[in-house]
């Protein structure tokens, strides 16, 4: 199978199994209860200015860090398109579980507000490491996680500095998977075709 034709399948993938709670909380919460989630809260415009610098800097880190975003960062093609299906569901579904729900479930329990932050970052930092799996390499599964890991913290901390208002952090995620996939996934289909550890084998 082609290098696209694997980056297409765990696109595919990863959007179908997101879809699933996304559309189950647009159709279970009261009406506008949704489009709240995406609402600009003037009040605490400090949370929405980190989040936006913390768009931009892991987005230039991302592109710096890939050459293959870098050099396709203003390409516009069909999986592209795609890509901004799937940078609104998975950022409004990671931010939903892994900020709001796993936060204010260890809010529930009693734990502060900096373990709150850890477990939000912490979780969310191993739920990444699937990049490995994709690429069959343990040093991007580990470079996943450390990255998405801190990620996770800064967005965590933006979610307790908005008053836990989840839209500064859903609007966040959405920019930066916007941005850099789905070149991102197809690195990761590349680093693990068959031709590519024939290729790292030999060498």
């Amino acid at each position: 199978m082609s290098t696209y034709g694997r980056a297409w399948i765990i696109l595919l993938s990863i959007l179908a199994l997101e879809l699933v709670p996304f559309s189950l909380t647009f159709a279970l919460s009261p009406p506008g209860l949704p489009g709240k989630l995406y609402e600009f809260d003037a009040a605490h415009w400090p949370a929405w200015l980190a989040a936006l610098t913390i768009t931009v800097a892991y987005v230039a880190y991302a592109a710096r860090a890939f050459p293959l975003i870098r050099e396709n960062f203003f390409r516009l093609d069909s999986m592209k398109v795609v890509a901004i299906v799937f940078a609104v569901v998975t950022g409004t579904v990671e931010e939903l579980y892994f900020r709001k729900f796993l936060m204010d479930w260890a809010a529930h329990e009693g734990f502060a507000a900096v373990t709150q932050v850890g477990i939000s970052a912490i979780v969310f930092g191993a739920a990444h490491g699937i990049w490995g799996v994709f690429a069959r390499q343990w040093r991007i599964a580990v470079g996943a996680m450390v990255a998405t890991g801190f990620l996770g913290l800064l967005l965590a901390l933006v979610y307790l500095a908005a008053g836990r208002h989840l839209a500064p952090c859903i609007w966040a995620h959405m920019l930066i998977n916007l941005s850099i996939e789905p070149w991102l996934i197809l690195g990761a289909a590349s680093a693990g075709s068959p031709a590519r550890r024939r290729t790292r084998a030999a060498t």
